[in-house]
């Protein structure tokens, strides 16, 4: 099925296209000696030059309850927390300083007025908080079409049901609601059966028809972020899709935007301030002088071919080398950001006369403020290092801790995309427009400050082992080498698992085995978990996002109130501390907070 998919979606767009590195220390840490010039000794002895903000004092973790810096009183929004709608949340006064002298700004709550929507990845992360704010700020939204991966119309019901109606996220909604709750989303919601990797997105025809005479906006959010995806995988979702989705886009008759959801991370590995700029057909991340230009139906092909032609049994793993191969041949990381960025060209080659915006976040985690604190579904980008660190499991990595980690909050995503389909979806004008949703450049966070506000608040709140014991910690050590990191992982989870101590040479063979064989296992599972990190640890560009923060003063101050988007506002420290870590432990450790 998949290679058909890839040889259709060939002939198909064929037809339609007219650093800085340390040296490699063995384990750098900080002793009594003067190592003081090196970047990469341990944290507490260097911690200081790393941190913008004031230390956190361990007496003042407040698990998941808003602190009071982040929540201010506002009649108009509720923000909720188990089950009480607690508070709302002002504009940082930035917003209403720069806000547009016209009382109307980009007048956001008429746009979503009986506006009709169309979003792929309807269960995601980013289109749950996305259809929540929609629905919470402006009731009056018409239909929003859902696009649900299942094998039946009742099957996608079940899911939104599940997933999204009886999702933590839409508490606020359910106080604001209460017995009618139900009944008004599923007035508001509309399941729609499909694949974003068919063409038409394999909706049936009743609902293909409904959808192109009414739908006025289309919103991907649908999107394979695994970094080491076999090719042919990531080609379908992130390049072929958004070609195919735009082909459906011309056909919906009142359509006023197609809004895409990329990532920064589309630069790949260029150094500097990279700015918010529309791919052509062809870019690479490379020097044009000394590659050949990036052919995307080419890589298209190459994939297809190998589908067919390698043995069966080769092709998974074959497809999982090509693809990083390829990748970093022509400048990017990984696939993951290749096919999104061919994804891109796609839409730009191909958009005729639709208005396109491509909103590109950059680390998405959990929610600053909307509906509440800490809201998050999933392991993101950072959540393994830090709940594996939590757990004592990861007390030391591969990274540099001046490296910038740029990362957004999910509410603060949703902002902009709701805001940006504002100013774009009336004009009709046949442009397309970029925003970077990142902090880099406005409210920098280096990754020795994240552990370090990590550290602090595990030391005060720690999780809990199988046997209800406190997990202690210690300071994270920082490694610059895959070499130096990977000896000192193995020796330490040798030393915790008590393999040296408890199973002497005496032993039986057999036991002694089968446990050397389950440390090797979770030592090379953080090796690999390293080495997929390894071009985030070490990255050294910032991305511009002049375009949001233009957008953010041509908002009025209600706008501003109502729809916050500026990061400037954001004290990292408090938002690790009181908002996302606590988050982790309610919503991806479940239940289990306190255990490992």
């Amino acid at each position: 099925m998949l290679s058909f998919s890839l040889g259709f979606a060939l002939a198909t767009l064929t037809r339609n296209s007219s650093m800085m590195i340390a040296s490699p220390h063995t384990a750098i840490r900080a002793h009594s000696n003067q190592e003081a010039n090196n970047s990469f000794l341990s944290s507490k002895r260097f911690r200081e030059p790393f941190l913008h903000l004031p230390r956190f004092s361990q007496n003042n973790v407040r698990g998941i309850a808003p602190s009071p810096n982040m929540a201010i009183k506002d009649k108009d929004n509720c923000n909720c927390r188990d089950n009480v709608c607690v508070a709302a949340f002002a504009a940082p006064p930035t917003i209403t300083d720069m806000a547009q002298e016209s009382q109307d700004g980009i007048r956001i709550i008429n746009f979503l007025e009986r506006r009709n929507f169309h979003i792929t990845g309807a269960t995601g992360f980013v289109a749950k908080v996305l259809v929540e704010k929609i629905l919470r700020v402006n009731p009056n939204v018409g239909k929003i079409y859902l696009l649900i991966k299942a094998k039946d119309e009742q099957a996608a019901m079940d899911r939104v049901k599940d997933e999204i109606i009886g999702c933590e996220l839409f508490t606020c909604l359910q106080q604001m609601y209460g017995d009618e709750y139900t009944d008004f989303i599923l007035s508001k919601l509309v399941p729609v059966k499909g694949d974003i990797r068919e063409w038409n997105m394999g909706i049936g025809d009743n609902s293909l028809r409904q959808i192109t005479q009414e739908v006025d906006v289309i919103i991907n959010s649908a999107g394979n972020t695994t970094f080491n995806e076999r090719y042919d995988t990531a080609l379908v979702t992130n390049t072929i899709a958004p070609s195919r989705l735009l082909s459906f886009a011309k056909n919906c008759r009142k359509l006023s935007l197609l809004l895409h959801l990329s990532t920064t991370y589309v630069n790949g590995e260029r150094p500097g301030v990279l700015m918010e700029k529309a791919f052509e057909m062809g870019e690479s991340r490379m020097d044009s002088s000394t590659q050949s230009k990036l052919d995307v139906h080419h890589e298209i092909s190459l994939a297809s071919d190998l589908n067919k032609t390698l043995p069966p049994n080769e092709v998974p793993q074959k497809l999982k080398e090509i693809s990083l191969a390829r990748a970093r041949m022509y400048g990017w990381h990984n696939v993951y950001e290749m096919t999104k960025a061919m994804g891109e060209m796609m839409i730009n080659a191909e958009r005729g006369g639709v208005p396109v915006v491509i909103i590109c976040p950059s680390v998405i985690e959990s929610t600053f403020q909307e509906p509440f604190p800490g809201w998050i579904q999933g392991n993101r980008m950072l959540d393994p290092l830090i709940l594996s660190y939590g757990k004592g499991r990861l007390p030391g990595f591969l990274v540099d801790p001046s490296t910038i980690m740029d990362v957004v909050p999910v509410d603060l995503v949703v902002n902009v995309i709701i805001a940006a389909m504002a100013k774009h979806g009336t004009g009709m004008s046949p442009g397309i427009d970029v925003y970077h949703a990142a902090s880099s450049t406005v409210n920098p966070m280096t990754m020795g400050d994240m552990f370090n506000y990590s550290c602090d608040h595990f030391e005060a709140s720690p999780l809990t082992d199988n046997k209800e014991d406190k997990i202690q910690i210690t300071d994270m050590e920082y490694f610059s080498s895959i070499d130096s990191f990977s000896s000192y992982i193995r020796k330490d989870v040798e030393e915790k698992s008590g393999l040296s101590k408890e199973i002497g040479p005496d032993s039986n063979p057999k036991q002694r085995s089968s446990f050397e064989a389950s440390c090797k296992r979770m030592a090379e599972s953080l090796i690999h978990l390293a080495m997929l990190y390894e071009p985030y640890m070490f990255y050294r560009a910032r991305f511009d996002s002049r375009n949001t923060r233009k957008l953010m003063e041509q908002m009025s101050a209600e706008e501003g109130n109502r729809f916050p988007v500026d990061l400037m506002s954001i004290n990292w420290e408090d938002y690790f501390a009181n908002a996302h870590i606590p988050g982790l432990k309610r919503h991806v450790i479940k239940k289990a907070s306190s255990s490992s």
